[in-house]
Formats: C-alpha cells, sequence, structure tokens
C-alpha cells in the first residue's frame, strides 16, 4: 500500500497519466452529435476554396447571410484528422484531447507533502465526467476543455508563486480559442475571477473582515500581483477580437448567451434539448441528469467544510460556472471540468483530518485504499460503458440519415426539407447537388424562423404553403429520435404529392411525385415488407441487441403512426420492455380498445408515476370516453412534470375548443 499512498501525495507522472486515461476513456464512443457534420463540410469547403467563410453557402433557409464562424480553426483540424485516420480517429483525438486538459488540472493543484486534493481530483474528475459522458462529444467545446484546464494551470501557479512567465502564454491561447468556439468569452472571464480575488485581496486581505482565504502567495507584492493579471485581462481582451470576424466574432458569446434567456429568442431556450435547464430535462428525459443535483450538494458540501480556507477566484468560478449550468444542460460539463479541482482542493483538508482522527495513524492508508478502490470501480464501469458502445468508426445509430443519404446520391438533386440535426449529415454528404432547409447552426436563424419550422411538425397542414414557398423535392425525417416529426409523417405519407422512397423504421425519404416520376415507391402496407425489414433489422445490428430493439420499436411506431395497427403489433412481437408496452397501449387506443390502453397505460404509471406519454393516453382514453374532468385532470398532471409538452398542450386547445 505504502507505494501508492506515495504516489498520491507527491507531484507524479504516473498520477497524472492515470488521471488522463482514466479521463480520455470516459469519451470513448461513437460520434452522436449533428454539429460536426457541417464542421467537417466547412472544412473541406474552405480547403477547397483556399479561403475563409463568411456567408453561409450549405443551407436553404440562410443561403447568402453573414456567418460569423468562429469556429473555423476547428473546422479545420477536424477535416484534416477525418482525411487522415476518419471517425475513428476523431474520436481517438477527443479522448486524447480530454486526457490533456485532465492532466493540466492535476498539476494546477499544489503538489504540496500531505496535501490530499490531487488524489481527490482523480476520482472526482473521472466521476463527473463519466456521470456527463453524454456531453463528450467531438465538438469545439473539448478544445474549450483544454484551454480551461490551461488556464487554470497558469493561473493557480502564478497564484502560489507570483512569477508573470505563467500568464505570458494565456493571450496566445486566448487568440487560438477565439477563433476556435464561441466560449472563447470564458477565458477573460476566468481571469477576471482571479483579478477580481487579488484585488479584493490587495484591498482588504489585511483585515478581519476579509472572510476567504489568503489569496496569494511568493515574493510578488499584493498591487503588483493585481496590475499583472488586469495586464492579462486586458491582453486577452485584445486577441479576442483577432478574428477574421473582427467585434462580431467577439460579439458572437453575447448572442449565444442571450438566446438561453427567457424574452424573444425563447424558442431557443424552450425548444432546443441541449438548451433546456437540466432540472427540466432531467424530467422529460428519465432521470438523464439524475448526478446534477449532487453534484450541486458536493460542491456546495466542500464549500462549507472549506470554511475561511475557501478562496474568492474559486468561489467565484463556482458561482459563474454553476449559474451557467443551472441555465443549460450543455454547460454542465463545463461546471464538473471546473468544479472537480476546486472540490478537492476545499475538501481535501476536511478529509484528512477526519481520516487522521479516526484511524491515526492507518487513516492514510484507509483513506489511499478507498480512494483506489473508488477509482477502480469508476474506470470499471467506464471500460464498461465503451465496451457496449457500437464500433467508433460508424456514426451513433438512428442520429443520421445514413441510408437516405445513400439514396438521396442517386436521385436527381434538389433541396431536402430535413430534421434540423439531420441536416449538417446531407451537407456532409451531398452538398452542392442537395442543400437541407435547415442544420443545427440556429445562430444563422432568427426565433420567427425557427419557430415556423417547429410549427411544421406540430401542424403538418402548415406544410403544403410552407412547401409552396421553397419547393422541396424532398423530406428526409426521423420517427424517433426525436418524436416530434411523427404527425409530419403521416401527413406526407397520406399526400398525394408525395411519395414514400425509402424506410427502414428509423428515417424516411419522400420525394415529390411530379418530380420523380421514374422512381420506384417503397410498398409499406403489406406484412411482406414488415418480416422483410425485421430481417433486414435483425441482420444490422445483430451484434447489438439493445440497438436492435430500439430499431423495432422504432419501426412499430412508425407502422403505429401510418395507422398499420397489425404490422405494428407484429413488429412489437416477443418485445417485451417498458417503451414497447407504452407503444402498445397507443394501439389499443388506436383500435378503439380503450379497457386494454387504459390497463397497459397504468401499469405504465405504475412503474414510473410522471410518465408524461401514459397521463396524456389516460387524459385521451377519459375524453373519448366523455369524461372531460378526469381527461383534465390527467392533462393538468402532464403539465405540471412537462410545462411545453406539444401533445399535453394539443389535447387541452381542442378540449377548449370543443367546449365553446
Amino acid at each position: 500500500m505504502l507505494p501508492v499512498a506515495a504516489l498520491l501525495r507527491h507531484r507524479t507522472p504516473l498520477v497524472a497519466a492515470l488521471l488522463g486515461l482514466g479521463a480520455a476513456s470516459t469519451g470513448l464512443a461513437p460520434s452522436a452529435d449533428g454539429d460536426i457534420w457541417w464542421h467537417l463540410a466547412a472544412g473541406r469547403e474552405m480547403v477547397a476554396r483556399r479561403e475563409l467563410l463568411f456567408t453561409d453557402p450549405f443551407s436553404v433557409s440562410a443561403q447568402g447571410r453573414a456567418w460569423v464562424d468562429v469556429h473555423w480553426l476547428f473546422q479545420l483540424a477536424v477535416y484534416a484528422v477525418h482525411q487522415a485516420v476518419g471517425l475513428v480517429g476523431l474520436v481517438l483525438v477527443k479522448c486524447a484531447l480530454i486526457g490533456l486538459g485532465a492532466g493540466f488540472l492535476y498539476f494546477a493543484l499544489e503538489a504540496r507533502r500531505g496535501s490530499w486534493a490531487r488524489g481527490l481530483l482523480v476520482t472526482s474528475l473521472v466521476g463527473g465526467l463519466l456521470a456527463a459522458r453524454s456531453l463528450l462529444l467531438v465538438r469545439p467545446v473539448i478544445g474549450t476543455l483544454v484551454l480551461l484546464a490551461f488556464f487554470l494551470f497558469a493561473l493557480e501557479r502564478f497564484r502560489r508563486d507570483g512569477r508573470v512567465r505563467h500568464l505570458l502564454l494565456l493571450p496566445l491561447a486566448q487568440l487560438v480559442w477565439a477563433n476556435f468556439q464561441g466560449l472563447s468569452a470564458l477565458g477573460p472571464a476566468v481571469i477576471a475571477a482571479y483579478a477580481v480575488a487579488a484585488l479584493g485581496w490587495a484591498s482588504f486581505g489585511q483585515t478581519r473582515a476579509w472572510p476567504f482565504a489568503r489569496e496569494h502567495a511568493g515574493a510578488l507584492a499584493p498591487w503588483a500581483r493585481v496590475q499583472q493579471l488586469f495586464a492579462t485581462l486586458g491582453g486577452c481582451l485584445l486577441a479576442t477580437c483577432l478574428t477574421p470576424f473582427g467585434l462580431r466574432g467577439a460579439a458572437l458569446p453575447a448572442l449565444l448567451l442571450g438566446r438561453l434567456l427567457p424574452g424573444e429568442h425563447q424558442v431557443f431556450a424552450h425548444d432546443v434539448a441541449e438548451n433546456l435547464p437540466p432540472f427540466e430535462l432531467e424530467r422529460l428525459s428519465d432521470g438523464e441528469f439524475w448526478h446534477f443535483k449532487w453534484c450541486l450538494a458536493l460542491l456546495a458540501l466542500s464549500v462549507l467544510l472549506a470554511g475561511r480556507r475557501l478562496r474568492l477566484s474559486h468561489a467565484l468560478l463556482l458561482l459563474g460556472f454553476a449559474g451557467l449550468a443551472l441555465m443549460s444542460n450543455r454547460n454542465v460539463l463545463l461546471l464538473y471540468w471546473v468544479g472537480a479541482p476546486i472540490f478537492a482542493v476545499n475538501l481535501a483538508p476536511a478529509l484528512r483530518r477526519l481520516c487522521v482522527s479516526s484511524f491515526r495513524r492507518a487513516g492514510v492508508r484507509v483513506a489511499v485504499g478507498l480512494n483506489a478502490a473508488l477509482l477502480s470501480a469508476l474506470l470499471l464501469v467506464s471500460a464498461s460503458a465503451a465496451a457496449r458502445e457500437p464500433p467508433l468508426a460508424d456514426p451513433s445509430p438512428f442520429r443520421v440519415p445514413a441510408e437516405s443519404a445513400v439514396r438521396l446520391d442517386a436521385l436527381p438533386g434538389g433541396d431536402v426539407f430535413a430534421a434540423d440535426h439531420y441536416g449538417g449529415y446531407l451537407i456532409w454528404r451531398l452538398y452542392p447537388r442537395f442543400r437541407p432547409y435547415i442544420d443545427t447552426r440556429l445562430v444563422l436563424r432568427t426565433a420567427d424562423e425557427f419557430a415556423e419550422y417547429l410549427r411544421l411538425a406540430d401542424e403538418p397542414e402548415r406544410f403544403e404553403a410552407f412547401q409552396a414557398r421553397h419547393s422541396f423535392a424532398y423530406v428526409v425525417l426521423p420517427v424517433m429520435f426525436p418524436e416530434r416529426y411523427q404527425r409530419l409523417i403521416g401527413h406526407l405519407y397520406a399526400s398525394a404529392d408525395w411519395k414514400l422512397l425509402y424506410t427502414d423504421g428509423s428515417e424516411v425519404l419522400f420525394a415529390r411525385r411530379d418530380l420523380t416520376p421514374g422512381v420506384a415507391e417503397q410498398p409499406f402496407r403489406e406484412a411482406s415488407e414488415t418480416d422483410r425489414t425485421l430481417v433486414q433489422l435483425g441482420q444490422r445490428f445483430a451484434d447489438s441487441p439493445k440497438v436492435h430493439a430500439a430499431a423495432r420499436l422504432s419501426l412499430a411506431t412508425l407502422h403505429g403512426v401510418l395507422g398499420q395497427l397489425e404490422q405494428a403489433e407484429r413488429t412489437l412481437a416477443s418485445l417485451d420492455t417498458p417503451q414497447a408496452r407504452a407503444l402498445e397501449a397507443r394501439l389499443r387506443f388506436a383500435a378503439g380498445e380503450l379497457d386494454a390502453a387504459e390497463r397497459l397505460a397504468r401499469q405504465s404509471l405504475v412503474s414510473q408515476h410522471d410518465d408524461v406519454g401514459s397521463l396524456n393516453l389516460m387524459a385521451m382514453i377519459a375524453l373519448r370516453r366523455g369524461e372531460s374532468a378526469q381527461g383534465l385532470g390527467f392533462l393538468r398532471r402532464a403539465l405540471r412534470v412537462r410545462p411545453f409538452d406539444p401533445e399535453a398542450t394539443r389535447i387541452l386547445v381542442n378540449l377548449e375548443e370543443s367546449r365553446r
């Protein structure tokens, strides 16, 4: 045990490497993000043109508009990596960068003898990244993690010894950051936290009124530290403006932050999943962010235990990043990343006192053993999660319209109405012959434009008028991921103007009949077609039972959307999951079997009291029976859980209209 204790107590590259490997392992998952594709396409376009992009060349809705593409450096980098080693290389480079950033955080902490902070950082950071694993996407945010860690590394070293050399590289790092991602404003914000803390210490640190720990050590005078930090802050602010887009690039972070606040841009805050507050998304996604409240509690506990040992700079960082995380779940990752070293610094002394007082001389060995056991468990969970993932060489299942893109590539070019998260992939695979109406670059769209786009899914009867303005040749939509487009799919399937060219149950491809007269329509009404699709799905996902089950559920859902109840039940046969039972309840309701539908819905509510889909179904059953008061009660329960649920809102509106 003593060699392990020595490793955890002293500054050692071996422990840093262990942290780096553990942190990197949490990112081993195939690409599941829609943004990476338009990033790749932008990199390819810049290389082809030999110039940067200042207007949007890719989409229908933003064609020719000014595009403040501050990600241009990231785009060139990922395109080069993809050309060399493909998607696998992108994922591995992402993991390596996470490990590098974790190393910066490790060496940012003081290596003082007897300090347990580094040992705590190893487990807390790996645990936090594992909890937020779904946010570790191949995105520019990975570069932000590395640069955040580098800033903390430099600022903590300057805080300890006062040597100005630690600050010299920060403006250069900020220059890279400003041309890499819109979150570059975090760099000056972090420096500002240390500068304000230094100013407070220089002004009030010698008085009893100062409630925080000593902010600085070393020979450099307090006011000289303040001057150096504010000078570095000024240099970084200047570097933020040194992009091809000037002040517009520097103002982009403020624009993005404004879209998370209530007001005229509310549609971006409420209708984009990654912008939802984590507590709200936890209710909508069956507890995906269960860990967030515990993380906040642990951070608060560490602050309380730190007492007067808490540094003002650390307190400001925690408040700032916690505020960002409470606004938008996409920022939870940033809080975990910055919060882990502060948590370790705050908790380590109290934990050391507890262990020594409880176990005497054996306290260190006990703590090291428990920490090693916890880290081993975390690494085992991370390795197990990575082993269950599909191959890294392919996109995550159901996240891109891969099969539809193959078929489109053989058809005449034209504009495509597609789900926004499909747009980037269509740009990557099919531009310039095909252009999607929209993609996930929502900064290029106004709130009214995005709201109009979303209404097409909720009110598909609007699509004909929208189509008359834009003349789309094709439509590509997902069935289940997300479920938003199901009503529009049913509307297009029933339309005489559109024909279904392809579906595997997870994505659908429609084409205008008058533009593709010689292209065969896919039959999708007979049981033989369902059986053939099921065989294909079985072969395609033979090595992934969970993915295969999800594919079958999606196929059954599509049959239900299209009113093909027998095929839906045929697809669900022998599929015994909560999602399958919930879908069966819907099918029973559609078939008029209200008692069977109610029984299944109540079973779902027993296991999950606040399941919005089951509450909505119970409301529809009650309304079908003429029990308006009971139906209204179920709708109110559903809207308390999910205030903006489209289905519950639609049912409520229909109920109110029927009463008039």
